[in-house]
């Protein structure tokens, strides 16, 4: 996903889309329900189009979407995020994988969530 805010209206227009619709595969960590668009705008870094599923369908911004936020390091949708949800330990499992240490010491600091050892 390039964040091409075009090319995803265009698509958003198209016949046969649906808001709501969950995508799988296996290049992304394992989900029960699958992700919906506004997850992998999240996981990609992806600001315009994440704004543009906030503003055009009120899509829900779930606590899959922060988890993934610190997968994508965008600090933009990750703040938009966190107005809705609470970081947990997957956030700070996911903040480990990404490498970045500011958002470690982030949630350590601001939601004293610790680093699990096991």
């Amino acid at each position: 996903m390039y964040d091409d805010k075009e090319k995803f209206i265009y698509f958003t227009e198209s016949n046969g889309f649906f808001k709501d619709q969950a995508f799988e595969s296996d290049l992304y960590p394992c989900s029960g329900l699958g992700y919906s668009l506004l997850d992998l705008c999240c996981y990609h870094g992806a600001v315009g189009c994440f704004k543009l599923l906030r503003t055009k369908f009120n899509s829900e911004i779930t606590q899959q979407c922060l988890e993934l936020s610190f997968l994508g390091g965008n600090q933009e949708i990750m703040s938009e995020c966190l107005k809705y949800q609470t970081p947990d330990e997957k956030c700070m499992e996911y903040a480990i994988i990404s490498h970045n240490i500011d958002f470690v010491t982030f949630l350590m600091n601001e939601y004293n969530i610790q680093i699990r050892l096991t």
